[in-house]
């Protein structure tokens, strides 16, 4: 690309020629130059030659002036001062303010607080879903509990009976045996055996109930439905924890203060301790009764 460039001004003040003397002096080509400032060949030569109109854009122009000063170890400062004089521009370098460090990381200071408020808005996030769910559980915990209350459990029988269980209370009492797990318990020495019971049971069951009703020793019920019963020593031991069946009686002899649990009030015929008939309807609650005896 060629161009004519014109010659220095003698009014415009600008050295140029002090750049080409020095450049001569250092035995360095126009092209040289070009390449070490990565400047085209016209720019160079109008640095030289003081062409104004050629520089007449003060930003790159200074920038220019003071990369080739320097390279040509000339006074930098005085030639862009020369250049501003020259083009009547009165903007000259600035001061320059330290800083305290320059981070090679982008937007590093600017990041880092949002990156913490971002941490802790999730931190907080999981904190209240985790409260939420707890409440939630134990809520519905208390509801449960709160709508079971005293309510008994209703179990079926095998002949299609219903029987109602004793609520939960502070007396942990065993689920219902199956009817072979109630004989092989109630076969203790204080108790009588189921498998005897039913066979007498089978062979003359009034009679049976009358024995018992009329016995004077320890504790004697009989049965018109079918009901679940648990009679245990005070010391923890368990006589029986069963179903026992409609016309059935039981008599247990116990040294031992005694605690019963009837699932079914209204299945209960005769409930007698030590002699004494025992009215159980005075006693209980959702037709579950619940007693130490002796009273």
């Amino acid at each position: 690309m060629s161009e004519e460039v014109q010659s220095e001004s003698p009014a415009n003040h600008f050295p140029g020629h002090a750049f080409a003397q020095a450049r001569e002096q250092q035995g360095l080509s126009i092209e040289q130059v070009s390449r070490q400032l990565n400047l085209s060949r016209s720019m160079v030569q109008a640095i030289e030659k003081g062409n104004l109109e050629y520089l007449s854009d003060p930003v790159f122009s200074r920038g220019y002036v003071r990369s080739y000063a320097r390279l040509l170890k000339l006074d930098a400062d005085a030639m862009v001062a020369s250049y501003n004089q020259a083009t009547g521009q009165l903007q000259t370098t600035g001061t320059v303010k330290s800083i305290g460090s320059v981070s090679t990381v982008p937007g590093r200071h600017h990041g880092r607080p949002l990156l913490k408020i971002g941490s802790w808005l999730f931190v907080l996030a999981i904190v209240a879903a985790s409260v939420w769910w707890w409440q939630t559980q134990q809520g519905g915990s208390a509801t449960q509990r709160e709508s079971l209350g005293d309510a008994s459990f209703a179990i079926e029988t095998s002949d299609g009976t219903t029987l109602l269980l004793p609520p939960p209370g502070d007396e942990i009492v065993e689920p219902p045996l199956q009817e072979s797990e109630a004989e092989i318990e109630s076969s203790e020495p204080e108790s009588e055996s189921v498998n005897e019971m039913e066979e007498a049971q089978t062979e003359s069951p009034l009679p049976e109930v009358e024995t018992a009703a009329v016995s004077a020793d320890g504790l004697q019920v009989s049965f018109s439905e079918d009901c679940w019963i648990s009679v245990r020593e005070l010391g923890g031991r368990t006589l029986f924890n069963g179903v026992a069946k409609a016309g059935q009686s039981l008599q247990f002899q116990s040294e031992v203060p005694l605690n019963v649990v009837v699932g079914k009030v209204d299945a209960v015929s005769h409930f007698s301790f030590a002699g004494q008939s025992i009215d159980l309807a005075g006693m209980s609650k959702n037709n579950v009764a619940r007693l130490s005896l002796p009273l």
